[in-house]
């Protein structure tokens, strides 16, 4: 009933690039933003697109999750999903991690509309804009 989530922070590469190991196009450092453990009781935990968007997710027991992405993925809107893989990029030498853009693997979604009661995210998580989309 526990899981682990680890968000990161994509920062620019600067000089994390070698000679023995070109870095991959779109591939950024990744910062850790956190590393938290939820429950074994029931929490609501907020990503926003802002800090720690970047995230692994760790079944430390069974356990299962309930997504909501506001507003949702739409990449004719900017807003596409994108899956990474978190490479070593040299700690023992001071390089951070790197995030190289993937494919989902065998990972799935599947698109709902929300029936629940309206969400409004904290500004911060909007950027301090006002957000237009009532869809959600």
């Amino acid at each position: 009933d526990r899981m682990r989530v680890r968000p990161y922070n994509p920062e620019p590469l600067e000089l994390v690039a070698t000679a023995l190991w070109p870095i991959p196009p779109g591939a950024s450092a990744a910062v850790l933003h956190e590393d938290h453990v939820l429950g074994p009781t029931p929490e609501t935990y907020m990503l926003g697109p802002g800090e720690g968007n970047v995230h692994e997710l760790f079944a430390l027991e069974d356990c299962a999750f309930f997504d909501v992405v506001v507003p949702p993925y739409d990449a004719a809107q900017g807003r596409a999903c994108t899956y990474y893989a978190l490479m070593n990029g040299g700690m023992a030498s001071g390089h951070p991690p790197i995030l190289v853009p993937s494919d989902a693997g065998d990972f799935g979604t599947e698109e709902l509309r929300y029936a629940g009661p309206r969400f409004e995210p904290p500004a911060a998580f909007l950027g301090g804009a006002a957000q237009e989309d009532q869809r959600w």
